[in-house]
Formats: structure tokens, C-alpha cells, sequence
């Protein structure tokens, strides 16, 4: 027996290949080969698991095994996540008027809210995808996000021009505060939803919930907000957005350093 047909014997041998005699007599004599086949673990027995290690190993898994709590269908949860999303919208149109709607032009208002309808769909597509473990994903979600708010930026951008504004921080702040004051609520439904799913990376699924609460508030203060100024929509009015998307994303790592 030769080394290489040892070689061979491993590659095409299950088993316990010291079991044969001629392998067995060549290990003894081949320092190379014994300790090869000791480091694949083919010449070595394999030790039981003492009982009363087993025993433990159950107990601590059984201490901290909980039954599963089943999810919602994926219909269910868009469902809850369009009820959300135009429920806040609705109520923002009630309590702060429709000022901004009558204020937009056919080309404006089709364009603005198509595009935040097709991004709070991107982004609750993704945020339900988070819930679930195991999902596979046609766009990371980092991609989702990045490519929404980067979306509506570039469409206000070119939706609207600069006008003349001489109050521009004083009436900025108060479209401001109107926008938190729905995207916020909207927050704590969003998150409040996403805990019936599985938070694997918890500041990216705060980060989603965020931003979908974000567009829900910009959609209630595109409704309201007869300011046509590009910077004015740019600055206060997306700034709802990137404010909401960072404090979802401040709560996802704070629950995630609790964990």
C-alpha cells in the first residue's frame, strides 16, 4: 500500500478506512498518511457526548424556547400598511386643509403623488420582506431606501422652481412641525406593526418603517402647503423624510443594543 493509493482510498472510500489491515500497517509505518487521516478524522473514534452534557444543552435551550407566533399574510400587512399610510394622509387633509392640492398644477400633483405612492409601495414591500426570515430580496433593502428618498428629491427638484420667499425659516418651520406632527404617529403604527415579524437587522427595518412614516407626513403636507418654492418643498418638506427616516433608524439601534 502506497501513499498515493491512500490519496485515492479518501477520496473514494467512506468509512473508517484504518479498519483494513494493509491501511492499517501502512499508517503505522507513514507518520504523513496517519496524521492526514487523523486530521479528517477518519482513524479517530468518535467520542459520545456524555449524558449529563446533553442534558444541559436541552435544559438551556428548553428555558428560552417560546412557540412561534404566526404572521400575517403578506395581503394582510399591505392592507395594514396602505390603511396606515392613507389614514394619516386623510387626517391630515382634515385638520390642515387642502390648500396645497388646489395650489399644484394637473402635471404637479399627478407626478408628486404617484411618487410617493410608488415609494411608500417600495418601501412597505421591503419593510414586510424584513419581517420575514428567509426572504429573498429583488432590491436590498439599503437600495430601497436610498433610491426613495434620492427618487423624490430629484422630483421635487424638477417639479418646481425657486421663488421668492421672505419668511423662508419661519414658514419653513411650521410646515415642518405640520409634517412630524402626522409622520411621527405614523412611526409608532409602522413600528408597532413590523414587531408581529422577525427583526433580524433592526435598524434597517426602523429605517424603512421611517421613511414609509416619512412620505405618509410629506403626502399630508403636499396636500396642504400652497409654497410652490423649489427650496422651500426641498428643504422643509423632505426634510420630514430624512428627519423621520433617522429617528426610525435611531429606535431600530437602540432596540437592538437593548437585545
Amino acid at each position: 500500500m502506497t501513499c498515493c493509493e491512500i490519496d485515492d482510498l479518501i477520496d473514494a472510500t467512506p468509512g473508517d478506512l484504518a479498519a483494513t489491515p494493509q491501511i492499517t500497517e501502512h499508517l503505522n509505518q507513514c507518520r504523513g498518511c496517519s496524521a492526514l487521516i487523523g486530521a479528517l478524522g477518519e482513524a479517530r473514534p468518535r467520542a459520545a457526548l456524555p449524558r449529563t452534557s446533553i442534558s444541559r444543552i436541552e435544559a438551556t435551550i428548553l428555558k428560552n424556547l417560546k412557540p412561534v407566533r404566526p404572521l400575517p399574510s403578506i395581503p394582510i400587512l399591505l392592507f395594514a400598511c396602505a390603511a396606515i399610510f392613507l389614514g394619516v394622509v386623510w387626517s391630515g387633509a382634515e385638520v390642515l386643509g387642502m390648500t396645497g392640492w388646489h395650489a399644484l398644477s394637473p402635471a404637479q400633483r399627478t407626478v408628486v403623488f404617484t411618487a410617493l405612492a410608488a415609494g411608500g409601495l417600495l418601501l412597505a414591500f421591503s419593510m414586510i420582506g424584513q419581517m420575514m426570515p428567509g426572504s429573498k430580496y429583488a432590491v436590498a433593502p439599503r437600495s430601497v431606501l436610498i433610491a426613495t428618498l434620492a427618487g423624490v428629491l430629484i422630483i421635487v427638484a424638477v417639479m418646481f422652481r425657486p421663488r421668492a420667499e421672505s419668511a423662508f425659516v419661519p414658514v419653513g418651520l411650521v410646515c415642518l412641525k405640520n409634517g412630524l406632527t402626522y409622520s411621527i404617529p405614523a412611526l409608532v403604527l409602522f413600528g408597532a406593526l413590523v414587531r408581529f415579524g422577525a427583526m433580524l437587522n433592526t435598524k434597517v427595518i426602523g429605517a424603512a418603517a421611517g421613511t414609509l412614516a416619512g412620505f405618509a407626513g410629506l403626502a399630508a403636507l403636499e396636500m396642504n402647503c400652497p409654497n410652490l418654492n423649489v427650496f422651500h418643498r426641498l428643504v422643509w418638506h423632505c426634510g420630514v423624510v430624512l428627519i423621520s427616516s433617522g429617528v426610525g433608524t435611531l429606535f431600530g439601534a437602540v432596540v437592538e443594543q437593548i437585545r
